[in-house]
């Protein structure tokens, strides 16, 4: 099966090379990056061999199918900013999602504004990175044309690519999960490695973390406290991080089975986001629906573009972090609705979420609104019942509950509102309980309930 790409273009400017002295990556970048004229990023790695063994690892995972064997796709994303450069990218079953933010302490700045691009992880640069010493002499330089990396001898440059539709999803997906994520534990990389053997030992199944006698231990029993890391065999990516970090903290929401393994330095956090199975990938949950059903977000994304988009040439430049609360009062609206506007920019990928600060982030990418609907297949049915009028609200409920009826291609489901949860009685409903995201039905329902409230 082949996989569906973003209908952005990212073209590359020259091809592929090798010069000594010089790694040479071709980037695609945003529609801010292109009006900053040379680099938005330069300056000397502090930590190269702790750094280069950080981006192994991202590509390691980048490349690795954890359940499958289909070809992955292998373009990380980069993001400047005035205080960090943050590397991120999906397994190629898009079921684990790693990210790397280095820190200002992990450079020696030379030039700092904000940009993203998208790279190729080629095997000469896997290669490259895989020699560098704790005594080389390494560089980074981004912008809107190219990451450069120097270390003293070699090279390469990576030709043109399309960024997959699939990691635009995902991006959209998983910064929901990583909003309802909670701190649950921190080890130390001691403790975490025996964990890691037996993750590895037990294979995909559900697994469940518990501590005793101080020590984390799995098992594939659900038991008081103990709380769900299914798929946990995937953690084996993190064994070559655990020499060079000082703890490492699990996040988890316990609802949706989502867990997140944090390893830390004093200059960089390396976040391994894992999905509930090893089955299940980010790109297509529906976790986005919620949000997108109420039509309050599209008169607001154009200003809030213009608040995160700043003056890059300003001390503060475009915003490093977004506050929903200190967003909706800027914007006169509440918090939710201002939830509801970021999410409709992370369809785009624009929007991204760190639970470790409790705050979002923002990537330089294009936004284009047709996106927002266009990979949501249910949102799209919901407003064609809409338009077909298949919803009926059946009389008699409270403000908390609503009952309908919904006909939908000849079959008539029955749908019920309430703050305990929603139900509907059609296959989809029946199968997954609400865990992906609420059925075409549920969302309809909905939408005609808001337009009744508004009326």
């Amino acid at each position: 099966m082949s996989t569906v790409l973003q209908e952005h273009l990212y073209r590359y400017p020259f091809a592929s090379r090798i010069d000594p002295g010089l790694i040479q990556l071709a980037a695609c970048g945003g529609e801010a990056a292109a009006e900053i004229d040379g680099p938005f990023f330069t300056g000397r790695v502090m930590h190269p061999r702790e750094v280069a063994t950080m981006l192994l690892t991202l590509s390691t995972i980048v490349r690795t199918h954890f359940f499958d064997a289909s070809p992955p796709q292998m373009d990380p994303i980069v993001t400047a900013s005035r205080s960090l450069v943050r590397w991120e990218g999906f397994s190629g079953c898009c079921g684990a999602y790693a990210r790397l933010d280095l820190d200002e302490s992990a450079f020696e700045t030379e030039r700092r504004a904000s940009g993203t691009t998208n790279v190729d992880f080629n095997p000469e640069m896997i290669a490259h990175l895989s020699r560098v010493g704790r005594s080389d002499e390494v560089r980074l330089s981004i912008d809107a044309d190219a990451v450069t990396l120097e270390r003293n001898l070699a090279a390469v440059t990576e030709k043109k690519v399309r960024l997959p539709r699939r990691w635009i999803k995902g991006l959209g997906e998983v910064q929901v999960y990583q909003s309802q994520l909670e701190l649950k534990q921190r080890f130390t990389p001691a403790l975490l490695l025996p964990l890691i053997q037996s993750a590895a030992r037990m294979g995909g199944g559900n697994q469940y973390l518990s501590i005793s006698a101080g020590r984390p231990r799995l098992t594939t029993r659900a038991t008081a406290g103990a709380i769900p890391v299914g798929g946990a065999s995937r953690l084996s990516a993190l064994r070559t991080l655990l020499p060079l970090v000082r703890e490492v903290s699990l996040y988890a929401d316990e609802n949706s089975g989502v867990h997140a393994w944090v390893g830390e330095t004093v200059w960089s956090r390396f976040w391994l986001v894992l999905s509930p199975t090893l089955q299940r990938g980010f790109s297509g949950e529906g976790q986005l629906l919620d949000s997108l059903a109420n039509n309050d977000w599209q008169e607001r994304v154009e200003p809030i573009l213009d608040l995160l988009a700043g003056d890059d040439h300003s001390p503060t430049g475009p915003a490093e972090t977004i506050d929903p609360a200190e967003l909706a009062v800027r914007l006169g609206c509440t918090t939710s609705e201002a939830r509801n506007s970021l999410a409709a920019l992370a369809t785009n990928g624009l929007a991204g979420f760190d639970a470790g600060s409790g705050f979002y982030f923002q990537r330089q990418l294009p936004f284009a609104e047709t996106l927002v609907t266009r990979d949501q297949p249910r949102l799209r049915a919901a407003h064609k019942l809409l338009e077909q009028r298949a919803v009926r609200l059946l009389p008699g409920d409270s403000a908390e509950e609503q009952a309908a009826e919904v006909t939908s291609n000849g079959t008539t489901y029955f749908v019920r509102l309430r703050s305990k949860g929603e139900k509907c009685t059609c296959p989809w409903f029946s199968r997954y309980q609400g865990e992906r995201g609420p059925c075409k039905h549920i969302l309809a329902t909905r939408m005609t309930v808001e337009a009744k409230h508004h009326d």
